[in-house]
């Protein structure tokens, strides 16, 4: 089991020095060429000045975990929060840079975390555009109002809310979680939502929340769990 939640991300309406784009898709604006550029390709402006920009985050670090997380909140520099969620891909395999600085051995096995991942991006910032550019998949989204829905198009709850791998588990099924390696107490859990990296029958992701509590559990969770898929009684 680990973690996910809803960034907030510092934006602009306008783009500038150290400013770095977020996209529409391609597709919805009959683009549909330029919609399956690689990650690299778009760094290098595949799909700049045609009027995808939904605004400008001061991270490109950030942008990345926004990608991964797969929805935000952009705050605006006049105060305005703008929420934004997945709005489709760019049909490249997902890559995990957190095996990459594994195998490397740039982190050990064992610390590693998105916060690690994070600070070593931050700390080499001349390697961590290339080391980006190696997951080729990129994230198109959205603005929306309202709260943040799974792709089940069930509103996500922190903390009860799973994303889960579609081909063993249908949307709405609920579970029993417990950890392994401690003493918690088991939860309920229900698929919401789905994701890139989520992939197997014992493979779960937990929504969080917004904010940095939420982000900082996420960040944290790396368990091994019990399952229990509970089905309807037949009467």
């Amino acid at each position: 089991m680990t973690g996910y939640y809803e960034p907030e991300l510092n934006a602009f309406t306008k783009t500038g020095k150290e400013r770095y784009p977020i996209y529409s898709n391609p597709e919805k604006f009959k683009m549909k060429a330029l919609s399956s550029k690689t990650r690299k390709e778009i760094n290098k402006g595949a799909l700049a000045n045609k009027g995808l920009e939904i605004a400008w985050a001061e991270s490109e670090i950030e942008v990345f975990f926004l990608h991964v997380q797969g929805s935000g909140r952009l705050k605006m520099e006049n105060g305005e929060i703008i929420k934004i969620r997945y709005a489709g891909n760019n049909n490249k395999t997902y890559t995990s840079i957190g095996k990459i600085l594994k195998d490397e051995n740039k982190i050990k096995k064992e610390n590693i975390s998105m916060y690690t991942i994070k600070n070593w991006l931050y700390e080499n910032k001349k390697e961590a555009r290339k080391i980006m550019e190696r997951n080729a998949r990129y994230i198109y989204f959205e603005k929306y109002k309202g709260n943040i829905k799974g792709s089940s198009k069930f509103v996500l709850k922190p903390n009860i809310s799973i994303a889960v791998d579609p081909k063993f588990h249908k949307p709405g099924t609920i579970f029993i979680i417990k950890e392994a390696n401690n003493k918690s107490k088991p939860f309920l859990a229900i698929a919401h939502d789905r994701g890139a990296a989520i992939k197997g029958k014992n493979r779960i992701d937990l929504f969080t929340g917004f904010g940095k509590k939420a982000e900082k559990k996420a960040a944290e969770l790396n368990s091994k769990i019990f399952i229990w898929k509970l089905k309807p009684r037949k009467i």
